[in-house]
């Protein structure tokens, strides 16, 4: 069969290409075209477009690719109307995925979406328009499997893929002691994301706030170890150069990150997919995150003419998943180099707070569900190829 794939940023990639191994064990001359990055090619996905390198979040910073991906939009549905794939698998990247899901509908290919836009938080007319045009939507979260339900879709939950993925894990004093850290060390993760965007406006705030750590109590920043994990899509070069002024010594990571968080004190991370890592391996942290004040007062205005307008404004998805604030967020203006450096030191110096979080997190682990994750999920997307209705073009 043949299977049509839509992955728009490194996460995306990084799922779809565990989901590409478990379809071929099923299906295993299964054929694969889509759009992703170089892990989905590492696993025979024929590649039409790699957007990881250009992916960008927020009303105002993808504007300026809107052209980009209205051609690609037309570009795939010619593909879709050509080559007729059995089924469109759609992975994360809401806001062109839908789009390419109703051509897909008017195409008679049916639409399998897995991790879907997060509607159950920020609005519902997404979930309205799901509702026409995917014919199974995969869910990693049980709240979330009930939201989409009252929309009329045909929902699964499956659990989460990361909970397969974390695993093979140092134990977190083997991991210390082979990087010479002592028991009165704290190790302190910097993770500002995988895009060149979030990189480029989270890094340098993070190191800022580092560097008032050390400045302002060098006693006690002799006792902090900081690390930064590099993401595939963001090069070593532009790393350094943001690296390159400032007064402490940090180690980049390229490989073994999540014995690393596993066995970290704190971590300030980006919003997105790691804050879940950071609950499976029980990692403390601060979420940050900064769009353009444009993109944000849009949000906010949105948010005053609906009924959520009193509703606290939340991205971390633990805090999401748990429907409360259990670690801080610091965002938008709110996010300077003082207030990050003062939460980092009260989290660092208060270890009743970091188990406080720890216990939060095991509630949200439960929800994540069983292993075997990915296997469920291809027989999902296998079973909906094999179901395709005879071929058409809706009106």
């Amino acid at each position: 069969m043949k299977y049509f794939i839509s992955a728009g940023d490194h996460s995306a990639d990084l799922h779809g290409a565990a989901l590409v191994r478990e379809i071929k064990k099923l299906d295993p001359e299964a054929e694969f075209h889509g759009m992703g990055g170089p892990l989905l090619a590492g696993e025979g996905v024929q590649i039409l477009f790699d957007p990881t390198r250009h992916s960008t979040i927020g009303l105002l910073e993808a504007a300026g690719q809107y052209f980009r991906f209205r051609r690609l939009l037309r570009v795939f549905t010619r593909f879709l109307a050509e080559n007729r794939p059995d089924v469109l698998l759609w992975i994360d990247f809401g806001g062109f995925n839908l789009a390419l899901a109703e051509q897909a509908r008017k195409l008679s290919i049916p639409v399998v979406c897995l991790f879907a836009p997060s509607a159950w938080a920020y609005g519902k007319k997404r979930a309205v328009r799901m509702g026409k045009c995917v014919s199974h939507l995969v869910s990693v979260m049980g709240f979330e499997a009930d939201f989409y339900r009252g929309f009329g879709l045909k929902v699964s939950y499956t659990g989460h893929p990361l909970i397969d993925r974390v695993k093979g894990v140092l134990p977190r004093e083997k991991w210390r002691k082979a990087r010479g850290i002592g028991d009165e060390e704290s190790v302190v993760v910097l993770m500002p994301g995988s895009r060149r965007q979030e990189v480029e406006s989270l890094l340098p705030v993070m190191l800022a706030a580092a560097k008032k750590l050390i400045e302002e109590d060098p006693e006690a920043a002799k006792k902090i170890r900081f690390f930064l994990p590099l993401a595939p899509t963001i090069e070593k070069w532009r790393l350094n150069a943001l690296l390159a002024d400032f007064p402490g010594e940090i180690t980049v990571e390229n490989e073994g990150v999540y014995s690393l968080l596993a066995a970290a004190d704190l971590g300030v991370i980006t919003s997105g997919t790691a804050t879940l890592e950071a609950v499976l391996l029980g990692l403390p942290a601060v979420v940050v995150y900064r769009l353009s004040p444009i993109t944000v007062f849009i949000f906010r205005r949105w948010l005053r003419n609906k009924e959520e307008k009193d509703r606290e404004l939340l991205v971390a998805l633990p805090n999401l998943i748990a429907g409360r604030k259990i670690i801080p967020e610091l965002l938008q203006e709110d996010l300077t180099a003082e207030n990050l450096k003062n939460t980092m030191a009260k989290l660092l110096g208060d270890e009743k707070a970091r188990a406080e979080i720890k216990a939060e997190y095991a509630k949200i682990r439960a929800q994540l569900g069983p292993p075997g994750v990915m296997a469920r999920i291809a027989r999902i997307v296998v079973a909906e190829a094999q179901a395709r209705p005879e071929l058409g073009i809706e009106s």
